[in-house]
């Protein structure tokens, strides 16, 4: 690589369902410098049609040669009727519609400005500090709802014989807390993404 090779740091999120978004991540194979990671968002243990909900994130410290690729995979998901956001610093775009692999250049090159490695490492790691603040932030507010679901359980195992009604409402809380904790379990992987070294 030449020290005159100059690079765009980017963020993308898609949002869908998890077995398709798992497929779609492979076609970032081929992108140098690209790190993936899929965020199931709906509990796995309900039968979602199509799987359940998920975000695929993206982070990309990309090569002029990069971005054309990554065009293209947007450009063929877009076709098939999904949008995708992709962050380039503190800007964002939503692309929705048909799009051509050249436009979708044009546009994150207009809003970017393309620096050396170094400098876009340095915003790759800013856009992960980032985002490991807002996910630890949905982490301390989810663990505090995960204690109260822990004391309603705990709550009604006390109660020795219980009435149809709180059988049921027993049952329901345990499965809230089962999903709050696949939930929590999700935010931590995530977090262990956003902080691995690039």
């Amino acid at each position: 690589m030449s020290s005159d090779d100059k690079f765009v740091a980017l963020d993308l999120v898609f949002n869908g369902r998890e077995p398709d978004l798992k497929a779609f991540s492979q076609r970032f194979d081929d992108v140098r410098l690209a790190h993936r990671h899929l965020r199931r968002l709906g509990p796995s243990n309900i039968a979602y049609s199509g799987g359940s909900p998920a975000e695929l994130v993206v982070l990309v410290v990309s090569l002029a040669a990069n971005m054309v690729a990554i065009a293209d995979i947007l450009a063929k998901r877009l076709a098939k009727g999904h949008d995708s956001i992709i962050r380039v610093g503190k800007k964002e775009i939503r692309l929705q519609g048909r799009w051509k692999p050249k436009d979708i250049v044009r546009v994150v090159t207009a809003i970017s400005t393309p620096i050396g490695k170094q400098d876009a490492s340095k915003q790759m790691k800013q856009i992960m500090s980032g985002r490991i603040t807002e996910t630890r932030s949905e982490l301390v507010t989810l663990e505090r709802t995960i204690r109260e679901y822990e004391k309603l359980v705990q709550g009604f195992n006390d109660i020795p014989k219980k009435t149809g009604w709180q059988k049921k409402r027993a049952k329901d809380y345990r499965k809230k807390l089962t999903e709050l904790r696949k939930e929590r379990h999700q935010l931590a992987s995530f977090i262990d993404f956003l902080g691995q070294e690039y």
